[in-house]
């Protein structure tokens, strides 16, 4: 019979609207004093036509193809073949274009280099930081807000001991304590951390809809059954072993449970 040896749930946080504005700043700043070496890396990867048609307008041309339905006729009379050869005719012969509109970008104005560009990462600042306030609640930020759910989480499932030092209030140590599952620890972390913060803004997403969980729960598992060791249950949802997103009184955890076999 299968017996617990650890198990715990971990509180995710309540939705931020935006990151923190000292973590927007710093990004800025970064963006901006490497402003040089991404314009020379630009360049290089793009420096010649053959490089825009192979890299950019290829793909592109090809991505747009593939979402046109065959049977589909446009106002004017186009059929889906027609317009296809028309997008890439366009595409493949705007490789001046993309030149002059990237040399513009990194123009040097009034003696301030890069200026176009510089002042577009302030533009875009606060779309980062919107972007930046779904993702934390599972990243964390460990300057401004604290280890994150899923950072914690994974630790956990590979016995790294110094999680305990950044479990937070509303986490709940059950059984147990970190323990490692894996049969490589490096393997586990890579994968599954972004496994967990991609359910996790797919389900805010979703608004934590009880089929959406099981289906994401599901993924999980599956991911951590194919890197366990044999020595404990098999990961799966709901199971003896099991690494979960769940809803207790409206709030919402990622509980990991973990039993030998």
């Amino acid at each position: 019979m299968p017996e617990l040896v650890s198990q715990a749930q971990f509180m995710v946080p309540a939705p931020l609207s935006e990151a923190p504005p000292l973590m927007v700043q710093q990004r800025a700043l970064v963006m901006k004093d490497v402003s040089e070496i991404i314009y020379q890396k630009m360049v290089k990867v793009i420096g010649t036509e053959m490089d825009y048609k192979t890299k950019i307008a290829g793909p592109s041309a090809s991505g747009f193809a593939s979402v046109i339905d065959p049977t589909f006729v446009s106002r004017s009379e186009l059929t889906r073949d027609q317009i296809v050869d028309k997008q890439q005719e366009n595409v493949m012969a705007g490789y001046e274009k993309y030149r002059d509109n990237l040399a513009n970008m990194f123009e040097t104005v009034n003696g301030e280099v890069n200026k176009r560009y510089r002042e577009s990462v302030d533009a875009k600042s606060e779309a980062y930081s919107k972007g930046m306030g779904k993702v934390l609640i599972f990243t964390g930020a460990l300057a401004e807000l604290g280890a994150g759910v899923v950072g914690i989480a994974v630790f956990w499932m590979t016995g790294d001991p110094t999680v305990l030092r950044h479990l937070r209030g509303d986490d709940k140590i059950i059984a147990g304590g970190p323990l490692n599952i894996s049969i490589s620890g490096i393997a586990l972390r890579a994968v599954l951390t972004q496994r967990l913060i991609q359910s996790g803004r797919a389900l805010t997403i979703g608004k934590w809809h009880p089929a959406k969980m099981l289906l994401e729960n599901d993924k999980n598992n599956l991911i951590i059954k194919g890197l366990q060791l044999p020595a404990y249950v098999p990961f799966a949802t709901g199971g003896a072993s099991h690494c979960d997103w769940i809803t207790i009184d409206g709030r919402q955890y990622l509980e990991v449970k973990v039993s030998t076999v």
